[in-house]
C-alpha cells in the first residue's frame, strides 16, 4: 500500500504522541535549539503547527510538522520538522505538495543545514529563497 498522510487533530496530539510522533524531538535536536520536543508537542496541541502521520498498512512510519503562511505576494507551506527513515522522503514530499495545493499554497519552503539544502535541492527541486544567519548576543 502506498504512503497516506492523515492530518492529525490538535486535539490528538497526545495520542500521536505515544503512536511515534514524539520521535520528531530528534528533528528538534537538529534545529538549533530553536524548539524542543516538548515545546513542539504544546505547539501542536494548542493548533499553532500541523502534525501530519505518515500512514503504510493502516500504522505510522513517519511524522511530519507544518505551518502555514500568508505572505503579502504568496501563500506558502513550510515543513517545519520531519521525521522519516529510509526511502520515505520522496513520497512524503510528493504527498506534502498535493497537501499544500489544497492549502491553497503555490508553494513550499523548508529550513535546513546546508547539506540537507544540498540534499533537498537536488532530489526534490527546492531552491534557495535566502539564507538565515545568526549570532549569539
Amino acid at each position: 500500500m502506498d504512503l497516506q498522510l492523515q492530518q492529525v487533530p490538535a486535539t490528538h496530539i497526545d495520542r500521536a504522541w505515544k503512536d511515534g510522533a514524539h520521535k520528531l524531538s530528534e528533528a528538534c535536536d537538529e534545529s538549533g535549539g530553536e524548539v524542543t520536543g516538548d515545546q513542539l508537542k504544546l505547539m501542536l496541541s494548542r493548533g499553532e503547527r500541523i502534525l501530519f502521520a505518515a500512514m503504510k498498512d493502516g500504522n505510522p512510519v513517519g511524522w511530519c510538522v507544518i505551518r502555514i503562511d500568508q505572505l503579502p505576494n504568496v501563500r506558502t507551506m513550510h515543513i517545519c520538522e520531519v521525521y522519516a527513515r529510509g526511502n520515505l522522503y520522496k513520497e512524503f514530499v510528493d504527498q506534502m505538495a498535493v497537501i499544500a495545493r489544497n492549502q491553497g499554497c503555490s508553494e513550499m519552503r523548508c529550513s535546513s543545514k546546508p547539506a540537507q539544502a544540498r540534499l533537498y535541492s537536488m532530489k526534490f527541486g527546492f531552491e534557495p529563497v535566502y539564507t538565515t544567519l545568526r549570532v549569539k548576543i
